[in-house]
C-alpha cells in the first residue's frame, strides 16, 4: 500500500505539471516569432528624424525615451499617431535580440534592457503585409545602469503595474513586519501559491500575444504559468527585490519532449530558502516555480524537479 501512494503522488504531481503546460506554446509563440523587415527605400519608409537629443529620438512615426533608462534599465517607446496597422519594436545587443508588440494607440511602454551595460539598437517597425514589416524609426543608445538589477527592479511590458497597483498595496502589507529580504520573498511566494489557482478554460483559450494583468489575475483568484510568473516578479519588486520572469522549456517527467514555461527568479545575497532549502550566497539566483507548487503543494519530488537545473532551459527573460 505505501508503495501504491507512493506511485500515486508521484503520478499526480506529474499530470500537474504537463496540465499547466501544454497551452502556454500558443501564448509564448508571439514572443520569438521573427520579424520580416520590408525590403524597402528608407527615404520613403522613415521621416527625417524631427526631434533627436542623445536620449531621446522621435520623428512622426514614434519615440524613444531612453532618459531614465540608467535607473530603471527600461526604455519608454509609444507611437506618434494612432497606427491602423500592427506595430513592433526589436532591441538589441551584441548579437541578442528581443521583439515586442508595439501598442498602437499612442500608449506609452516600458521595455526592458535586460542584456546588461552597453551599446544598444532599437528598432520601432510596422507591419506592412503579413509577417513583413518596414522600419520607421531606429534609436542608438549606450546604457550604463547605475543597479546591476535595475531592469529587474522595475516595471515593464511583462511585469507591468504602478505604484497604485493592488499587487504593490498587497506586498507591501503582507511584508511590513518582515525581519529581512529573505522573509519579504517567503510571504510573498506562499501568498501567491494560496491565493492563485490554475485556469484550464483561460489554457485552452488564450490568444497569441497574450500579457498577464497582475491586478486582473489577483481578482480572479485564477492564472495560467505567466499569469503565476508575472505576479510573483511584479510583487517580489515591489519590494524592492530583483527578480526576473522567465520562459523557455522545462523538461517532461514523462520523458516526451520539453514543454513551453514560465517561471521566476530572485536575487538575494545570503540566506536560506526555506521553501525548497535553497543555499543563497553572494547574490545568487534562486528558481521558483508558483504554477507547478500550486498544484503540488510543496511535495518533495515537486521541489526536486525545480531545483534541478537540468530540467528548465531559459529562452527569454524579463
Amino acid at each position: 500500500m505505501r508503495l501504491n501512494r507512493k506511485r500515486n503522488t508521484r503520478e499526480t504531481i506529474y499530470r500537474v505539471i504537463i496540465v499547466v503546460l501544454t497551452t502556454f506554446a500558443i501564448v509564448f509563440s508571439s514572443v520569438t516569432a521573427p520579424v520580416a523587415v520590408a525590403d524597402m527605400s528608407l527615404s520613403k519608409a522613415v521621416d527625417k528624424l524631427i526631434h533627436a537629443h542623445e536620449t531621446v529620438f522621435a520623428n512622426s512615426y514614434a519615440k524613444v525615451d531612453f532618459t531614465d533608462s540608467n535607473r530603471t534599465g527600461t526604455v519608454k517607446i509609444n507611437t506618434a499617431f494612432v497606427l491602423t496597422k500592427r506595430a513592433k519594436v526589436t532591441i538589441a545587443k551584441d548579437g541578442e535580440s528581443y521583439t515586442y508588440d508595439l501598442k498602437s494607440d499612442m500608449t506609452v511602454e516600458a521595455y526592458p534592457l535586460q542584456m546588461g551595460n552597453g551599446e544598444y539598437t532599437v528598432k520601432v517597425l510596422e507591419q506592412h503585409a503579413g509577417i513583413q514589416y518596414k522600419l520607421v524609426l531606429t534609436a542608438i543608445h549606450n546604457v550604463n545602469l547605475e543597479h546591476k538589477y535595475a531592469p529587474y527592479l522595475h516595471p515593464n511590458q511583462y511585469v507591468n503595474y504602478h505604484e497604485d497597483s493592488v499587487v504593490v498595496k498587497i506586498a507591501t502589507e503582507l511584508t511590513k513586519h518582515a525581519k529581512s529580504d529573505l522573509e519579504k520573498v517567503e510571504i510573498i511566494y506562499n501568498y501567491v501559491v494560496k491565493s492563485l489557482k490554475y485556469d484550464s478554460h483561460k489554457a485552452a483559450t488564450v490568444q497569441s500575444g497574450y500579457l498577464p494583468s497582475v491586478d486582473d489575475i489577483i481578482e480572479a483568484g485564477m492564472g495560467i504559468c505567466f499569469d503565476y510568473a508575472a505576479v510573483l516578479t511584479a510583487m517580489l519588486r515591489a519590494v524592492s527585490i530583483p527578480a526576473k520572469l522567465i520562459v523557455g522549456y522545462v523538461e517532461d517527467p514523462n520523458g516526451g519532449e520539453p514543454l513551453y514555461h514560465a517561471w521566476s527568479k530572485f536575487y538575494l545575497d545570503e540566506g536560506e530558502f526555506s521553501i525548497n532549502a535553497s543555499r543563497i550566497n553572494d547574490s545568487n539566483l534562486v528558481r521558483v516555480d508558483p504554477t507547478f507548487d500550486s498544484g503540488a503543494k510543496s511535495n518533495r519530488k515537486f521541489l526536486q524537479f525545480v531545483s534541478d537545473d537540468n530540467n528548465y532551459t531559459k529562452l527569454a527573460k524579463y
